[in-house]
């Protein structure tokens, strides 16, 4: 198979890739085999992947402004914590899947969620001073 044979997309997620690899051995101080040139792969980010206090089972209280799309203040009871799908947002933002809980306590319908990890590290951080209890209604 040539570049000739490839679409144009092809080509392009063929040479982010490989400045992606690039970049990441020039991190590791690896010699990298790719034909990209240096500066190119320099401007490559490499995704950061956060690290956060929260995982399935917890309950997390987000205002409006801790999520991306909201309706409003939202109760979430967390299922999934989606590290793969969270790392090209420069450590700002991590995706969490769960049950809504509605104002009343019951459990409402699953979503995902694109959450701000300063948020869950301030959620963390009151659970671990008892403001906040795990599961709680």
């Amino acid at each position: 198979m040539s570049a000739f044979d490839l679409s144009p997309a092809q080509v392009r997620n063929r040479l982010l890739l490989r400045a992606r690899q690039a970049a990441l051995a020039a991190r590791v101080g690896v010699r990298c085999q790719c034909p990209v040139g240096a500066a190119w792969a320099a401007a490559v980010r490499v995704p950061v992947v956060p690290q956060v206090c929260v995982g399935p089972g917890d309950v997390v209280r987000l205002d409006r402004s801790d999520y991306r799309y909201a309706t409003g203040p939202l109760r979430l009871r967390i299922v999934r914590v989606r590290r793969d799908l969270s790392q090209w947002y420069e450590g700002q933002w991590m995706w969490l899947e769960g049950v809504e809980i509605a104002p009343d306590g019951q459990d409402g319908e699953w979503r995902p969620v694109l959450a701000r990890v300063a948020a869950l590290s301030r959620e963390a951080a009151d659970r671990a001073a008892g403001v906040g209890r795990r599961g709680d209604g």
